[in-house]
């Protein structure tokens, strides 16, 4: 699966209204990937009200969304 970076993805099988994610590349601070969720009306912590989550490498990444379900429109 291709998972691309500070690309704004569409979480289609979501039960959240306007599910959104982005990944981040950190490797200038943690070495890992930032994994950036939110949602319409999301009360999270970060500057668009969502949640992060944070994995240590690529095969990590790959094996997050996997796990995830998520079926994502990356070109929305």
């Amino acid at each position: 699966m291709k998972i691309p970076i500070n690309v704004v993805g569409s979480i289609l099988n979501s039960g959240k209204v306007a599910h959104r994610v982005r990944v981040a590349d950190d490797a200038d601070d943690t070495g890992g990937f930032l994994i950036h969720e939110w949602w319409d009306g999301s009360e999270g912590p970060n500057e668009r009200r969502g949640f992060d989550s944070w994995v240590d490498s690529r095969n990590d990444l790959q094996q997050f969304f996997a796990e995830s379900g998520w079926q994502i429109d990356w070109s929305a």
